[in-house]
């Protein structure tokens, strides 16, 4: 109880210092980092968690990464064989939307010198919101291998499992090709400890992993 206590403070510390940068910021980038072909080059640290019955206490995520933002395509204007076999269909595909990839290293959990550690090589697609302000929220899915590993406990294993995972968070400005934002992801993983560890217990079939971290950015 104390270490949830203290890990919803922390989280909380860095979701309060996170919207401190953005709303103190009036920087913009010279060019808008939003623009179709501009690339993301990211870093992120906080925060993970696995809630798997008898997972220990969470403890520190580290991540890289990149985003590249997709140009917008007119489904009407697609041509097959030189027709236009959708010109009916007056729809934008792809606007405000990137695709990336990154690799995260996830302390899940940990008991004295045991842990639980996760590293997730997933690809993702990522559609912006407009708002009215420096900040743009974002809403992203993506999916890959999991690796995951126990150490230190006296029947150590690793095993990869395929997840998808959901994420939310947003970014905005605050130099010049250079940006301030947070992350908050979910996936669910199986998580189950065969044979039964005998410091993390059977873990489940399926569990929820999750993380918050701050993120930094630089575009060009």
């Amino acid at each position: 109880m104390i270490f949830t206590k203290r890990w919803i403070q922390v989280a909380a510390l860095l979701a309060v210092m996170a919207c401190g940068s953005l709303v103190a910021s009036a920087a913009r980038a010279e060019n808008d980092p939003w623009d179709a072909g501009s690339n993301w080059m990211y870093l992120r640290g906080g925060l993970a968690r696995s809630a798997a019955s008898g997972a220990g206490n969470g403890g520190a995520g580290y991540a890289i990464g990149f985003r590249h933002m997709l140009k917008p395509s007119k489904v009407n204007d697609w041509k097959v064989l030189g027709l236009k076999p959708l010109g009916f269909l007056h729809w934008t595909l792809f606007n405000d939307w990137s695709v990336g990839g990154f690799v995260e290293y996830d302390v899940l959990g940990r008991f004295g010198q045991a842990q639980e550690v996760e590293m997730p090589v997933a690809a993702e697609m990522t559609r912006y919101i407009h708002w009215k302000s420096a900040a743009r929220p974002y809403i992203t899915l993506g999916a890959g291998p999991f690796y995951r590993k126990v150490y230190k406990t006296g029947s150590d294993f690793s095993r990869v499992k395929t997840s998808g995972f959901l994420a939310t968070g947003f970014d905005a400005p605050v130099a010049s090709n250079q940006m301030l934002g947070l992350d908050v992801r979910m996936a669910r993983v199986a998580s189950e400890n065969i044979p039964v560890n005998p410091v993390f217990g059977p873990g489940e079939p399926k569990a929820t992993h999750w993380s918050i971290k701050l993120s930094y950015a630089i575009t060009y």
